[in-house]
């Protein structure tokens, strides 16, 4: 009886042997062979295959993709201290002799004693208009001069009813003078300007700080009519990205999480997120766990990305989808991948082995007997 069950089971398999490998293309993987995606590029030309080296690490470190210098284009020169529209400012007039507000008339007494005083005028808003509404003055234009300014010009007008007035201005509450930061800061709202000449980083430091990780923040300032988006962790302190801020400008702060997939014959295939500033292509290669050995094959490891991109990944104009390509079979493949910058909606394809397929078939050969070998133990 065994000889003629393992004459069958012979016959089973030669009978099957043929459709098990006539089907093998159609086994189930994680996705296309090295050489599939190579013919696929040369049948379709829908893409460019780019084996990396010195070379092309030498050309990704230098392409403009870090988002640096964006916010520089909006740089210019300004002033911070100019009254405008909406302003509270605080007149203080100080007289020596015949004064107008200090309490003695205006007859003069060549006998009485020379005093001096000082009378504070009561908070003025600026109109929108500009002009602002004063004691023994009436109305004058006050916006667009400096608090110096406007003080010698009271200073001068005050000078015909008064026998030696001084006047000095203050702007208690500064409106025009001001930037909005808002977004993802933990403090959001309106930022007073000094004559210290704050810069971005300075609004978003006033403003608690960025509420994510600056690797995954966006700064946009707006200027007038013009706007610039950069991300903030290349924002450095004093650079020309950390602009001078001007009247009125407003700064931005969004939350815009990096992410890469990782596919193919990789240990955990997944969306990744950066976590840091800057992920190689080690890294990024390491956190999924490498390559399978059982699956992988680790001369085609594929990243898939359009050139040029803007800062999210999304492909600019003019762009091509390229896939670079890393032999791990060469050692410093491994050094290459320690160069190679990850950026946001890359995909890292870990090619599988050409031999994955047959083995899969083999397993299945194995699964489809083990029960007749089983039985058989079980009636010995």
């Amino acid at each position: 009886m065994n000889s003629s069950f393992s004459r069958m089971s012979c016959r089973l398999a030669i009978a099957l042997l043929p459709a098990l490998l006539a089907g093998c293309a159609s086994l189930s993987s994680s996705g296309p062979t090295a050489g599939q995606i190579v013919r696929a590029q040369r049948d379709l030309a829908r893409f460019t295959i780019v084996d990396v080296d010195e070379s092309v690490i030498g050309e990704i470190e230098t392409s403009p993709s870090t988002g640096r210098g964006r916010l520089a284009a909006l740089a210019g020169p300004g002033e911070v201290d100019r009254i405008g529209p909406g302003d509270i400012i605080q007149v203080s007039v100080f007289e020596v002799g015949t004064a107008l507000f200090g309490g003695r008339s205006g007859i003069s007494d060549a006998a009485a004693p020379v005093t001096g005083s000082g009378e504070q005028l009561p908070p003025v808003v600026v109109g929108r208009d500009g002009a602002v509404t004063l004691p023994w003055v009436g109305r004058l234009q006050a916006a667009g001069l400096t608090p110096d300014e406007l003080g010698a010009l009271l200073t001068n007008r005050y000078r015909a009813n008064s026998e030696n007035p001084q006047v000095m201005v203050v702007v208690r509450d500064n409106v025009s003078n001001t930037v909005v930061v808002q977004g993802e800061v933990k403090r959001p709202g309106r930022l007073p300007l000094t004559l210290a000449r704050e810069r971005v980083l300075d609004a978003i430091a006033i403003a608690g700080g960025a509420a994510n990780p600056a690797g995954d923040s966006m700064v946009r300032l707006t200027r007038g009519e013009r706007a610039a988006e950069g991300p903030l962790s290349v924002i450095e302190p004093g650079s020309a990205d950390d602009v001078e801020l001007l009247p009125q400008d407003r700064i931005s702060v969004a939350f815009r999480p990096r992410t890469y997939t990782l596919l193919g014959a990789a240990g955990k295939p997944a969306e990744v997120p950066f976590q840091n500033v800057r992920v190689s292509l080690a890294e990024a290669l390491g956190r999924g766990a490498g390559p399978s050995e059982a699956q992988a094959n680790p001369g085609a490891i594929f990243v898939f990305r359009y050139e040029p991109a803007e800062l999210d990944g999304s492909p600019a104009k003019g762009a091509v989808p390229v896939a670079y390509r890393v032999n791990m079979r060469d050692p410093m493949g491994y050094f290459l991948t320690q160069r190679f910058e990850m950026r946001p909606r890359d995909v890292v394809y870990i090619a599988n082995a050409d031999a994955n397929i047959p083995t899969k078939a083999i397993q299945i050969l194995n699964l489809f007997f083990s029960p007749f070998y089983t039985a058989r133990v079980l009636t010995q």
